[in-house]
């Protein structure tokens, strides 16, 4: 005799809208990365490689944190807003679409 089990399957129909609404955000959040904490020195080489990257204008890879998660991009620097601490990335020079990271978001900086 075999039993035929259908797991999770089995149970959903009997789980209200709320509970498998209430599921899925506690997933969600248990997913969340949390924001490392850079010491003195990762700081200030990402100070300087952006500012190298700037000057020079050279292609660079940032790593940076967003909405709970980790994200990279690639491009160059636009622009460096020292009063509102954020820089602008362009993926090619003399592209319009910008990409606007805070500086306290940035983990790495490489240039390429």
């Amino acid at each position: 005799m075999s039993i035929n089990d259908r797991g999770k399957i089995k149970w959903t129909s009997m789980m209200m809208p709320e509970h498998t609404e209430m599921l899925n955000q506690l997933k969600v959040k248990q997913n969340r990365k949390k924001k490392p904490i850079l010491d003195e020195q990762q700081l200030e080489e990402n100070g300087f490689q952006l500012m190298m990257a700037h000057k020079d204008n050279l292609l660079i890879n940032i790593k940076y944190y967003n909405n709970y998660d980790y994200h990279n991009t690639k491009g160059y620097i636009n622009k460096i807003n020292y009063q509102d601490q954020y820089i602008t990335v362009v993926e090619k020079v003399g592209l319009e679409h910008e990409l606007k990271i805070n500086f306290n978001a940035i983990l790495k900086v490489t240039i390429l």
